[in-house]
């Protein structure tokens, strides 16, 4: 961590709580300044990516933050005296960002290795087309043509290799998806074909970032998606939740093209929108109908040739066209709530 972070910890509040996923909340300090209601809900949430600083208030929207080889912006300064930060703690802060900006500057950097445990499926699994000529039991084969239905009404093809099936208990009604990783399994998720909780039953490493082993090294774009079938879709890939986790865009980045979020077209999808904006990376903000809830649903409706090229046309970039996306979206998910 450089001196900058550290310094800045220490104006955190004591009460604050940091998530498995890296941020840290504490009631936003920032709310009674910019017209709302003081913050009672810890709205307020900071990370502290690589060696700068990450801040977003989830009320009133405020967001600012650092990073090695800048200098102290204004808005950032201003957070400081929010938290309740000396001038004089505010010069120090500058006065070690500025050493930053020099040559000579080496910042501490944990390289993430990139690597992930082999890990089993479920007990009996295999590619679905292998229990064709398989015996089952009569509940067994009905299960499986369930599954079958199940991987065709979603538009994908049973005979690939992407999809699983065991007569086991638990996932008997369940299709599964491995995680593949340099050609090996590390993981997998298991989907229900049919009502019932829990929807998904998964074993998979932490930031873990599924399909990455179909991208090319010299694609233009890479299709950064929520779920599995999303990415299966697209031939994205898919980080398997709503945040992107520092890892993930390392490994994302690694390919060196151009980066495109396709958000899920729901509240949770809204998380997606800032973070992007914080690795400069795009959001589409594709024109879906109302009943298109993913990717894997508009390639269902549309065709995959049709998602992809909309994605790329109405792709947004910078912090600015990114939070106006965001509102964007926002409205649009209030109107289809009335309807």
């Amino acid at each position: 961590m450089t001196l900058v972070v550290d310094k800045f910890r220490t104006l955190l509040p004591p009460r604050a709580k940091s998530s498995p996923s890296g941020w840290t909340s504490f009631n936003a300090p920032c709310c009674q300044h910019r017209g709302h209601s003081p913050d009672t809900r810890k709205r307020a949430g900071i990370r502290f990516d690589g060696n700068g600083i990450v801040y977003n208030c989830f009320n009133c929207k405020f967001t600012t933050g650092w990073q090695p080889g800048s200098s102290i912006g204004e808005k950032m300064k201003t957070l400081c005296r929010w938290l309740g930060s000396s001038e004089d703690t505010i010069k120090e802060l500058v006065f070690e960002a500025m050493r930053t900006e020099g040559d000579d500057y080496r910042p501490e950097h944990q390289e993430i290795k990139l690597e992930f445990t082999n890990k089993e499926l479920p007990e009996g699994a295999m590619p679905l087309l292998k229990w064709l000529d398989a015996k089952l039991t009569n509940e067994e084969e009905q299960k499986l043509v369930e599954v079958v239905e199940y991987v065709v009404s979603r538009g994908y093809d049973p005979t690939s290799e992407n999809f699983y099936w065991s007569p086991t208990p638990g996932y008997i009604d369940r299709v599964i998806i491995p995680f593949m990783w340099q050609g090996r399994v590390v993981g997998n998720t298991a989907r229900k074909v049919n009502n019932g909780k829990p929807k998904y039953l998964s074993d998979q490493h932490p930031h873990f970032v599924f399909n990455f082993d179909q991208q090319k090294e010299n694609q233009k774009y890479i299709f950064v998606c929520e779920g599995p079938f999303d990415a299966l879709a697209v031939g994205g890939v898919a980080l398997l939740t709503n945040e992107i986790a520092e890892q993930q865009s390392r490994i994302i980045n690694s390919l060196g093209a151009e980066v495109i979020v396709i958000p899920d077209q729901d509240s949770a999808g809204l998380t997606l929108f800032d973070r992007a904006a914080e690795l400069g990376w795009s959001v589409a903000m594709p024109n879906w109908d109302s009943d298109v809830k993913d990717v894997a649903d508009a390639v269902n409706k549309y065709g995959k040739l049709f998602v992809v090229v909309d994605a790329i046309k109405t792709a947004q970039q910078g912090e600015i066209k990114i939070i106006m996306a965001k509102k964007q979206q926002e409205h649009k998910l209030q109107r289809l709530e009335n309807v």
